[in-house]
């Protein structure tokens, strides 16, 4: 059992998405969160309004999922539905561009819509998939990113396979220490999560929280 000093209500951030909760099953979650004093959960347009109402009495960032998990929001939307989550309570946008601009060479049309995005003031983290893009192409966001200001990283969209200690390493490279990195996919178990702390990981999501915790309590 790995030592652990992390405060890890804050650092594991539980996802929330699945389109097929019963509500009974929602408020359950919403019970397990405020139990294990998460701190920080990710989740659909569509829950926002229900965790504001049901964790009212509870302080905890919401972080908004928008054009997730497909990058297929188109341009033109983005601002009506970056307000709306401001507007029902998030508290940071979580975004997936459209990479196919990087493709085309059309940087200025991706920079522009992670702009567009900034605009609510919101913090804005970027969600990237590292083993489902090009290296020119991941390397050219994630400078891009950084030249307009963005600080939160998010590495894994939950498909695919987890993200390795060889990924983290350069990850961080590219990145730089200095922003939030969030790594998403596959974590299941407590190891998983203090490995990937001890590797420099800022924070990790997932919707195996109940299970970590429980892991937690009995060690």
């Amino acid at each position: 059992m790995p030592n652990i000093e992390y405060e890890l209500n804050e650092k594991i951030h539980a996802i929330l998405i699945n389109p097929y909760l019963t509500w009974d099953s929602f408020c359950a979650n919403c019970d397990l969160i405020q139990k294990y004093n998460i701190k920080n959960i990710s989740t659909s347009l569509n829950y926002l309004t229900d965790f504001k109402n049901r964790l009212s009495n509870y302080r905890v960032n919401i972080n908004a999922l928008i054009s997730y998990p497909l990058a297929d929001l188109p341009v033109s939307f983005i601002n009506e539905l970056v307000c709306f989550a401001k507007d029902k309570g998030a508290n940071r946008i979580e975004y997936i561009p459209n990479f196919i601009n990087l493709s085309k060479r059309n940087l200025e049309t991706f920079a522009g819509e992670i702009e567009q995005v900034k605009l609510s003031g919101l913090p804005v983290s970027i969600i990237l998939n590292k083993s489902k893009l090009q290296e020119e192409v991941l390397y050219s966001s994630i400078e891009i990113c950084l030249e307009l200001g963005i600080k939160n990283f998010q590495f894994g969209d939950g498909f695919g396979d987890p993200i390795t200690s060889n990924d983290v390493a350069e990850i961080l490279k590219i990145t730089g220490a200095q922003n939030q990195i969030k790594v998403v996919g596959g974590i299941k178990k407590l190891k998983q999560v203090i490995d990937l702390l001890d590797n420099g990981i800022s924070c990790v999501g997932t919707s195996n929280f109940c299970e970590i915790f429980q892991e937690l309590k009995v060690n």
